[in-house]
C-alpha cells in the first residue's frame, strides 16, 4: 500500500537528506533513493569549476569523466525512482549506437553485472 502525501510530514522532509516530497515518498515505500540529489548536484558544480579552470587545449582527466558519469548516473536514477521516464540523451536517437554499446558494456563490467542479470532485472522490475 502506498502512503499518501499526508503521511509524509514537513518534519520528515526537513530531516531527509534527499530531495523533495517525491523522494521522501520513495524512501517510505521502497527504501532510500539511490542518491542524495543535493550532494550529487554539488559534485557536478565542482566538476564544472574544474573543467572551466582547465587550460586551453588540456583534456579532461579520467577522474573527471568518472566523476561526471557517476553523479549523472545517480541523478538519472533518482529521477527514474520518482517515476520520471525520459530519454537520457538530449536529442533522442542522436547518440551513436556504438557509443551506447561501449558505455553500457563498461558500466555493466564495472559493477560485475552480466547481461543475463540485467535482462532478469528488467523482466522482474519492469525497468
Amino acid at each position: 500500500m502506498s502512503p499518501s502525501d499526508d503521511d509524509i510530514t514537513d518534519e520528515d522532509i526537513a530531516n531527509s537528506p534527499f530531495h523533495g516530497k517525491a523522494t521522501a515518498r520513495i524512501a517510505q515505500e521502497s527504501g532510500d533513493p539511490l542518491a542524495n540529489v543535493d550532494v550529487e548536484t554539488e559534485k557536478l558544480k565542482e566538476l564544472a569549476r574544474k573543467i572551466l579552470d582547465l587550460p586551453d587545449g588540456e583534456t579532461l582527466t579520467t577522474e573527471m569523466v568518472q566523476e561526471g558519469l557517476s553523479s549523472l548516473t545517480r541523478l538519472y536514477t533518482v529521477r527514474f525512482q520518482e517515476g520520471e521516464r525520459w530519454d537520457p540523451f538530449v536529442n533522442g536517437r542522436g547518440m551513436p549506437v556504438t557509443s551506447v554499446m561501449i558505455m553500457s558494456t563498461a558500466m555493466l563490467q564495472a559493477v560485475n553485472i552480466e547481461l543475463f542479470e540485467l535482462g532478469m532485472w528488467q523482466a522482474w522490475s519492469g525497468g
